[in-house]
């Protein structure tokens, strides 16, 4: 049985995706009922580049939300107890969000500002990614890790989160090189992220908060690591990006 493309009636009927159903960061997911089946979803790769480029900018977004609550109980368990297999795997999840963002910003910058970026100022004019609440706490938690660690057995983390930090200010230069965020031509940069903003960022990339069961949240993360591989391997950006993505994979 396979889930049907569910399209709310907040979403985008131009993004033909599956809703991400996730519980709120820091909430664990719950254990599956009796009789749970492993749910299927269908995720398609159009062939229009236009449509490419949006398809990449919604699904690499979910795959950054699966990777952010990886890395979030990753780090967790690293302040817990520091060992450097489990360090070694959280820089893996730092290379894997370098990996999303060079996936769903890949389109042009002609692209970018004359279809993605109005789709987000029509959305909210100061749409903005500081409304992720699942990256809030990764800072923190990395500033915590790397001080449980000690600086040379937190070298490879802080070499991939460094390479990652460069990652997301190279999509940044390369999509939006001269002009400001929404955030700042609204005049709201100084600004607390509030929930409703949170809520907002949630809405636009299709995510749900919600009680999910161990096995749909494996299975959808399994359909989005899964589409964005076999996209990847049609239509390649380099080829660390693909062979990251397999790596990662093969651990979660």
């Amino acid at each position: 049985m396979s889930a049907p493309a569910c399209l709310p009636a907040w979403g985008h009927t131009w993004v033909d995706l599956p809703v991400l159903r996730l519980p709120m960061p820091g909430a664990e997911l719950i254990p599956c009922a009796d009789g749970c089946f492993r749910t299927r979803f269908a995720i398609h790769t159009p062939d229009d580049p236009v449509e490419l480029a949006v398809h990449r900018w919604f699904l690499g977004h979910h795959g950054a939300f699966l990777v952010w609550k990886f890395l979030a109980d990753s780090l967790d368990r690293l302040i817990r107890e520091p060992d450097s297999q489990l360090v070694r795997l959280a820089a893996l999840g730092y290379d894997a969000y370098s990996v999303m963002l060079a996936y769903s910003g890949s389109c042009s910058r002609e692209v970018y500002e004359d279809v993605i970026r109005p789709m987000m100022m029509a959305f909210d004019p100061a749409f903005s990614g500081r409304w992720a609440r699942d990256y809030e706490p990764l800072p923190a938690l990395l500033r915590r890790a790397r001080t449980a660690l000690g600086p040379v057995a937190a070298e490879p983390l802080s070499v991939a989160s460094k390479a990652n930090l460069m990652a997301h200010m190279e999509v940044g230069r390369r999509l939006v090189p001269d002009g400001p965020s929404l955030l700042r031509e609204a005049g709201r940069v100084r600004e607390e992220t509030t929930d409703a903003e949170r809520a907002r960022f949630d809405e636009f990339f299709l995510v749900s908060r919600e009680n999910v069961c161990v096995s749909r949240y494996h299975a959808h993360r399994a359909a989005v690591l899964s589409a964005i591989g076999h996209d990847l391997a049609k239509h390649p950006l380099s080829p660390a990006c693909g062979e990251t993505l397999r790596t990662f994979t093969t651990h979660l």
